[in-house]
């Protein structure tokens, strides 16, 4: 008898379930496939590799088109992948809030800038702006300079013609410029790669890449009873207290040499590399000054965005020019003419600026492989974007791998072309908002400066030191988790450059 209820209770919940989905399904004026009771698209996911979810959505694209819509279970989910659809979504001044995917990252960024929506995003993001200025970012050049140094070092181990995997050796790097640039503090992951703090790092990012692929271990009750909960609990108990003594710390430099507001002179033994830092520590709003667990979200937030996504611009660069000799050989040329032929002359900020020719070359980079390659906004009411009807509750997904390897958008997607980017040349981009490596409108990336000067650095620095080669194996596995990374690797191999020829 009781097998019975219960089997008739869940054949109640199932056709529940089928009538909802398919409801909304032929309600919905946009296409995709038909939804399973209770699953809806999730039964899709479960079973796929991590570099088979990005393939996944060009299949769907193709049959679908440039914007068509999922179920995970019974949330809907709407990915867009043409700037006619993108446009309006993400430079709308209203549609900021993030979408569901972002919420695994709330254990370790709280409401940073990154999670925050309305007036915690506004405000924060109103008073953080002054520290990405060009006149406070010349102050980190020191710090990129000295620690590409030490990577220069490093891979001159690898400089005898091995493939190897450049992606972990840039991280430390990265991570190494953004503790120092941010904090203030250096960690010195390039020679401690092992520390807690370097591992705690690793174990969040793999748990938050777990939950955005996984739709069950996304579920929140699912996941509170896998192992991975507690793992992420005690990396996080290690992240979050070296950015509290980081914190502590400062407030009490502060406090010693009595500076209490953001405008008062810095003549009093202060050093700018704190900026960032001394914004927060020093900030008010509505009269009152930002407390510890704020200060610390925010940092927790520019130390998560400013270190993998460089990061995986800087391999992916490498990985480009491996593939073209021709153009590390204008690289040179180009650093040849700024710098003289002493080409072991640190640039200046001004030097940089007139890396022109490597910008190009680092933006087609981000177009063929960009950092960030799914970005997500939730609809917090009914909306309508570029007629298509998007209900309260709808995550909408832009698919900027997608967008940015559309042949309707760039002629010959998969060639690198590094002309494209060049505004004067006529096969630049049709539309503005074809190229969104580092997002746009309102909630576009802070930090794009800092990041480009970071790649500019680190890789016109590789290219001096050695040619980069090639590695024969077919194009990475590419995977969409928190920033694009490979599922072999992004290998390649070096050789010593001669710099006097």
């Amino acid at each position: 008898m009781i097998t019975i209820v219960i089997s008739i209770m869940l054949l109640v919940i199932i056709l529940t379930s089928w009538f909802i989905l398919v409801r909304d399904w032929q309600e919905c004026n946009i296409p995709g496939p038909l939804p399973l009771p209770l699953l809806g698209f999730a039964h899709n996911l479960i079973m796929i590799k991590p570099s088979g979810f990005l393939p996944l959505l060009h299949r769907f694209k193709m049959e679908y088109g440039d914007a068509f819509r999922v179920h995970l279970f019974h949330n809907p989910y709407v990915i867009l992948s043409h700037p006619k659809y993108v446009e309006p979504l993400v430079s709308h001044s209203e549609l900021i809030t993030k979408g569901r995917s972002y919420s695994f990252l709330r254990p370790w960024l709280g409401d940073g800038l990154l999670t925050s929506t309305g007036f915690r995003w506004r405000t924060t993001r109103k008073f953080l702006t002054p520290a990405f200025h060009f006149n406070v970012l010349q102050n980190f050049l020191p710090v990129f300079l000295k620690n590409e140094k030490i990577l220069i070092k490093k891979l001159q181990n690898y400089a005898d013609g091995r493939a190897f995997d450049a992606f972990p050796i840039i991280a430390l790097t990265a991570l190494d410029n953004v503790t120092e640039s941010i904090m203030g503090v250096s960690i010195e992951a390039q020679t401690n790669s092992e520390s807690e703090y370097v591992k705690a790092i690793e174990t969040v990012a793999k748990i938050v890449s777990l939950r955005m692929r996984n739709p069950f271990a996304g579920e929140e009750t699912i996941f509170r009873l896998l192992r991975h909960k507690k793992a992420q609990d005690e990396a996080l108990g290690v992240l979050h207290s070296q950015t509290q003594k980081v914190i502590k710390m400062r407030r009490e430099e502060l406090k010693n040499v009595n500076k209490s507001g953001v405008n008062e002179q810095s003549d009093n033994g202060i050093k700018n590399k704190h900026d960032f830092l001394d914004l927060l520590l020093l900030s008010t709003i509505d009269g009152k000054k930002i407390d510890d667990q704020h200060v610390r979200e925010e940092v927790d937030t520019f130390m998560f965005e400013g270190h993998d996504t460089t990061t995986s611009g800087i391999s992916f660069t490498l990985y480009c020019l491996a593939k073209h000799p021709e153009m590390q050989e204008k690289i040179l040329e180009e650093q040849r003419r700024i710098l003289g032929q002493n080409l072991d002359r640190d640039p200046s900020y001004v030097d940089l600026k007139e890396m022109k020719y490597l910008e190009l070359v680092i933006k087609e980079s981000l177009r063929m492989y960009p950092s960030v390659p799914l970005i997500e906004r939730l609809m917090v009411k009914d909306t309508e974007i570029a007629g298509l009807k998007l209900r309260k509750g709808t995550s909408v997904l832009v698919n900027i791998m997608e967008m940015h390897r559309n042949p309707e958008l760039y002629d010959n997607p998969l060639e690198f072309r590094p002309e494209r980017h060049d505004t004067a040349s006529a096969n630049s981009a049709k539309n503005a908002f074809s190229w969104l490596a580092f997002s746009a409108g309102p909630r576009n990336c802070i930090g794009q400066k800092f990041a480009m000067m970071e790649l500019k650095i680190t890789v016109a620095s590789v290219i001096k030191n050695f040619t980069v080669l090639p590695v024969d194996v077919e194009e990475p596995g590419l995977c969409a988790e928190l920033i694009l990374r490979s599922e072999v690797g992004v290998n390649i191999k070096l050789k010593p450059r001669n710099k006097t020829c």
